[in-house]
């Protein structure tokens, strides 16, 4: 009985293994025929037609996309290569009608776009006449040009292939690495004149005042003209370009590279109309005027401290011996102790230091930076509350000698403007200047909270007395 059993289910597996073996194979879904047969990279030319446009696209083998048609300009490579992909990927759904005696009803009679791609081996391939989506589904109707049939594509390949020049053409509108960059000149259109040049690996302004250069001011400058592109393409033959406040731009950013080359980008006007916000500008070795986004401008129309190294002090940690402070909470000295120790000295008594706490404040020292410079000179401390600091550090060497004073303030500012609800009556401000220079900076208020510590926030902590032995 058990024998027949299991002879009973051997059968059955065998059976349904046998049916699921026969669906598998017979059910595989066929691959869907192209609508034509080519290959993205043997493409050398693509013609699309429109009611009212024709766009030509040429390549050179191995060389990159150019428009021909309606104008002469670099192709955006990416935008070309997905077209030319696009094309040669489309298949055919399944045919609708092998001969519609009407070809309205399909958006065929004109076609919304033509499509024709010609081969590196000078092959013409039958033009693809794209009509409209379907009521159902996500299909569109195609025909070829060598055939009556009207075909079912998928509908992406419609959208795909709606295109404007402006789709089409590059929006690049400067290119250079940041690496080949020699010079850059900033130039207003009041007569004030910024150039900074490398050093080595590093930046200096030399116009209007030598001074070391903020490096990653300079490069954020310098990126912002290599990846600024075209929000819109205004005018490629402009008459005047006045008009577009070009002729006396209110900015130029001029690039010199190692080579000796030159790229400059002129600003203008800010675009009106509708949804415009753009600034007008074209290169200053070009004729077409182009609108690039504000940010673009406003990146670059930079004062020359803006561009300054904003360095508010420098000293070497290993250099200082000792550290004496005067905040709200009273004064106190930090020293250098023998087995690479520090003590606090506060109230006439020595205490040993926690190195960790008195290490990060010299580090946070070593290149304490500002946000910005507000002014050079600083024409009064009162306003700025400096002339009654909050904090005062002062840095000694083993040599006796002074490395170094910092000064630092906080100070409550009521906005001009009436509030904004829910917004505070007052912000907080902090400035910073010290004996390296004559300038006050703007500070965060991290490294002013950073460095206005009470001398016990400088105090090593107590070990924790060892745990009681457990009663066995």
């Amino acid at each position: 009985m058990r024998l027949r059993n299991t002879i009973i289910v051997l059968v059955l597996f065998a059976i349904v293994g046998g049916y699921a073996f026969i669906v598998s194979h017979y059910s595989e879904t066929e691959a869907q025929p192209k609508l034509i047969d080519v290959k993205p990279d043997d493409i050398a030319k693509i013609e699309l037609k429109y009611a009212d446009r024709d766009i030509v696209l040429e390549r050179d083998k191995g060389k990159p996309w150019r428009l021909v048609k309606p104008i002469g300009a670099d192709a955006d490579q990416t935008q070309t290569n997905n077209l030319a992909r696009a094309i040669a990927d489309a298949v055919q759904v399944r045919t609708v009608d092998d001969q519609p005696a009407d070809l309205a009803p399909f958006g065929l009679k004109p076609p919304a776009a033509t499509v024709t791609v010609i081969t590196f081996d000078k092959k013409t391939l039958p033009s693809i006449e794209v009509g409209k989506s379907t009521p159902i589904g996500f299909n569109a109707y195609v025909r070829l040009s060598n055939s009556p049939a009207v075909m079912l594509t998928e509908g992406a390949f419609s959208s795909g292939m709606n295109k404007t020049v402006n789709d089409l053409r590059v929006r690049d509108l400067m290119a250079f690495s940041l690496d080949d960059v020699q010079k850059l000149i900033i130039a207003r259109d009041n007569g004030q004149t910024v150039e900074i040049d490398r050093d080595g690996d590093k930046w200096k302004i030399v116009k209007p005042t030598p001074s070391p250069a903020d490096d990653t001011a300079v490069r954020m400058a310098l990126s912002t003209l290599v990846n600024a592109r075209a929000s819109d393409f205004v005018s490629d033959a402009p008459g005047n370009v006045a008009q577009y406040g070009l002729e006396k731009p209110h900015l130029t950013a001029t690039v010199v590279l190692k080579s000796g080359e030159q790229q400059s980008m002129l600003f203008g006007f800010k675009q009106g109309g509708e949804g415009k916000s753009g600034i007008f500008v074209r290169r200053g070795e070009r004729a077409p005027v182009y609108a690039v986004a504000e940010y673009v401008m406003t990146s670059l129309d930079k004062s020359p401290l803006d561009f300054r190294d904003k360095t508010i002090v420098k000293v070497d940690p290993e250099a200082v011996d000792t550290v004496k402070i005067k905040n709200s909470d009273g004064e106190f000295t930090l020293k250098r102790a023998p087995a690479g120790k520090w003590d606090v000295i506060a109230g006439g008594k020595t205490s040993e230091a926690d190195l960790l706490v008195v290490e990060r404040v010299l580090n946070l020292l070593r290149d304490l930076k500002g946000e910005s410079i507000v002014a050079d000179p600083m024409p009064s401390a009162q306003p700025f509350g400096l002339d009654n600091p909050a904090v005062e550090i002062t840095l000694i060497g083993k040599d006796g000698k002074e490395l170094g004073e910092v000064k630092l303030a906080k100070i409550s500012v009521k906005p001009t403007a009436p509030p904004i609800p829910g917004e505070p009556a007052q912000r907080t401000e902090y400035y910073a200047t010290s004996s390296a220079s004559k300038a006050v900076y703007s500070l965060s208020d991290f490294s002013f909270e950073q460095l206005n510590r009470p001398a016990p926030l400088y105090l090593a902590k107590a070990p924790a007395p060892a745990a009681a032995p457990s009663a066995k």
